[in-house]
């Protein structure tokens, strides 16, 4: 599995009721500044991801780019924004949000973080 070459943080999120609740984070220049939790309802974007099931990607130099979205990515200090659904039993049980610089992300990149977030997954169902 490839690494992706444009990530330099992600965020492991869980959906509970209108609240996504960070989880768990990494980054390659120390903790993001991201807050804890959001309300799905402000951020049309994510809600429509967790929603279909489908990822997206957000890149805040895209014309049109979710409002939302852009306007938390140039606050937290990030170009883009990958968005991958974590799906248990049919049903969406949280995030993995993948965060880049200005060239976004490839098909490979949505490919191998589907991957991940696939098996990551299978692991929380596991322990479910």
């Amino acid at each position: 599995m490839e690494i992706l070459d444009s990530a330099s943080a992600c965020v492991v999120s869980r959906v509970i009721g209108d609240l996504l609740v960070d989880l768990t984070q990494h980054s390659n220049s120390g903790r993001i500044d991201s807050g804890h939790e959001y309300l799905v309802s402000d951020f049309p974007l994510t809600q429509q991801v967790i929603d279909s099931g489908e990822p997206q990607v957000v890149v805040v130099s895209d014309p049109d780019a979710d409002p939302a979205e852009a306007d938390l990515l140039r606050r937290i200090g990030f170009e883009s924004l990958l968005m991958i659904p974590l799906e248990t039993s049919g049903s969406s049980w949280g995030l993995l949000e993948v965060y880049g610089d200005e060239r976004g992300f490839s098909g490979a990149d949505v490919e191998t973080a589907s991957a991940v977030a696939a098996e990551t997954a299978r692991k929380l169902e596991e322990l479910a």
